[in-house]
């Protein structure tokens, strides 16, 4: 008996090894992916499915200076273009030969290669290798990000061996059911600049007159290219203490509260170091129907409800249980 008892000693304690190898392996592999994201620069397509939808995608990403510069174009559906700045984001849209061109605040990233908190990560979500793979013709690694609770999803990351840049992320829920995948077809590594596409004011500069959309796209279907709409810059104004939540998801804390003047609506995001979830506030009108219960776009789930005189609205690519908690747990911070 004394000899089965060291056994499975040794056995238990071998595999306790192993899996605290696997994840300090993971850990050290993300903390190279952080570093990745935020000073090499790159460009490549990538694909995202969600269900039975597919769409291709091509981004551009610089490091400058003055922070992060991105371009995003679509190459299947309306042709778009998203540029992004450290001081606005431009959208730019075809439709019917004409160049729509709407413009705001910079807030977020264009990238799907964004950096994660470790701290965090490592309270919520189980840390594991997952093995070598093959993504855009590049060596990977996989990393599996498994959820300690029901209140997210879990993660499969693909990194690429050379430079820890992510090749591929894999959402998927309890029951083994992909919600949405992010794969790159093609990723290349460049220290060339982006050639400027905005002027010093954060606004497109026009070449003879017209708009120099350079993304592929955008020029081949416009004709006379006309900006029919331009939107300005939105006043925004950082949190204020209107508002307070009494019992927010286990793991999830509030990362950003942006209020605007002009509309007051209040806009939060809450994160658990991968997942986010948005909660936004919007003022009814009277005569307004409130958008009621849940819905989908896209791999995301909505939850809807009015809330005293506004439109509540919990928008995250998490379990329905998640946006639930979020909505129950807002008060006015008078109350």
């Amino acid at each position: 008996m004394r000899v089965v008892l060291l056994v499975l000693t040794s056995l238990f304690g071998t595999a306790f090894a192993i899996e605290q190898t696997s994840r300090d392996e993971a850990v050290q592999w993300l903390e190279r992916m952080n570093q990745a994201v935020l000073s090499v620069n790159y460009e490549g397509h990538f694909v995202y499915q969600c269900g039975k939808s597919l769409e291709a995608m091509y981004i551009r990403h610089e490091n400058g200076v003055q922070g992060p510069r991105e371009s995003l174009s679509s190459l299947t559906g309306l042709p778009r273009e998203v540029i992004r700045d450290a001081h606005s984001i431009t959208v730019i849209t075809n439709q019917n030969g004409k160049l729509q061109v709407s413009q705001q605040p910079a807030v977020g990233k264009l990238t799907p290669l964004k950096s994660l908190q470790l701290g965090e990560l490592e309270q919520n979500y189980d840390l594991h290798m997952g093995g070598t793979t093959r993504v855009a013709g590049r060596t990977g690694v996989a990393i599996l990000l498994l959820p300690k609770d029901d209140l997210r999803y879990g993660y499969r990351l693909v990194l690429d061996k050379m430079s820890a840049l992510p090749l591929e992320l894999t959402v998927i829920d309890s029951q083994n059911v992909m919600q949405s995948r992010i794969m790159f077809t093609d990723l290349r590594i460049t220290d060339v600049d982006l050639v400027s596409l905005q002027g010093e004011d954060g606004s497109r500069e026009p070449e003879n007159g017209e708009p120099g959309i350079r993304l592929a796209g955008l020029e081949e279907s416009a004709k006379p290219v006309d900006i029919t709409h331009k939107q300005p810059l939105k006043e925004v104004q950082q949190t204020d203490a209107s508002w307070q939540f009494e019992a927010i998801p286990k793991g999830f804390r509030l990362i950003s509260h942006q209020r605007s003047s002009t509309t007051d609506l209040h806009h939060f995001v809450f994160s658990d170091g991968l997942a986010t979830v948005s909660l936004y506030l919007e003022p009814m009108k009277e005569g307004d129907k409130a958008f009621e219960g849940f819905t989908t776009l896209g791999s995301m789930k909505v939850l809807g409800r009015q809330f005293k005189q506004y439109q509540l609205t919990v928008v995250g690519e998490v379990p329905s249980r998640t946006l639930e908690l979020l909505a129950n747990s807002i008060r006015p911070s008078s109350s």
